[in-house]
């Protein structure tokens, strides 16, 4: 009996230490699962740390190009709005001097008067250039043009101011006085015969006007 119960509980010994192995090798097993998911976390950790880090370094390249991308921008900027002062400035200065073309005309017709010639030509050639030959004025400033340069005995400048107020406006209330001037300026660069016609021209078209009586008598002057 004794013998019996001793053999019991030595097998009932070993099988608690064999379960006890059991459950001591299910738990270490469990153990190195979750050491391995907790390894395998940290990896994730590691490496979407590491990806975070490249992506800050990214932003950070990006901020510091818009940083200088809006620097060079306010110096464009600020060089525009120089730009923008200077034209400006330039635009109040030019209207603060601006002559109107009738202050020109007006100017150049005073000195034609004061037989200040050659002041005069330079005001009729600039009223003539900034109305683009189609000013209110431009029929008179051809005309006295002409009668300057033949009283300078500037012949052939004469000629061409008048043939140009004849080309220009056919229908001109001047062209009487301009046909005259022409004839006078031709004849004295022995071109007579064509003078002649001009001189009866004006006869013809314009028989009431000063300019036909004085026609007549040059007429008899040339031979």
């Amino acid at each position: 009996m004794k013998n019996f119960i001793k053999s019991f509980f030595i097998l009932g010994g070993a099988s608690f230490l064999f379960c006890g192995c059991l459950a001591t090798q299910e738990d270490t097993q469990i153990l190195k699962i979750q050491i391995a998911q907790l390894d395998k976390t940290l990896q994730d950790l590691q490496k979407n740390q590491a990806d975070n880090a490249v992506q800050m370094e990214e932003l950070i390249g990006r901020l510091t190009q818009a940083t200088d991308n809006l620097e060079n921008f306010d110096y464009k900027i600020e060089t525009l709005n120089t730009k923008l002062d200077n034209i400006e400035a330039a635009v109040s200065k030019a209207n603060n001097t601006t002559v109107f073309p009738s202050e020109i005309y007006a100017q150049a017709k005073k000195q034609f008067e004061e037989k200040q010639y050659d002041a005069a030509l330079q005001g009729y050639s600039l009223y003539l250039k900034s109305t683009e030959s189609r000013g209110t004025y431009a029929e008179d400033a051809y005309l006295n043009s002409a009668k300057i340069y033949l009283e300078k005995q500037n012949y052939q400048a004469a000629a061409i101011a008048a043939a140009t107020l004849m080309e220009k406006f056919p229908k001109s209330s001047l062209t009487a006085d301009a046909r005259l001037i022409y004839a006078k300026s031709v004849v004295n660069l022995d071109k007579k015969d064509e003078a002649k016609t001009y001189l009866k021209s004006i006869s013809q078209d314009f028989p009431k006007s000063k300019a036909a009586k004085e026609a007549k008598a040059l007429l008899k002057e040339i031979k």
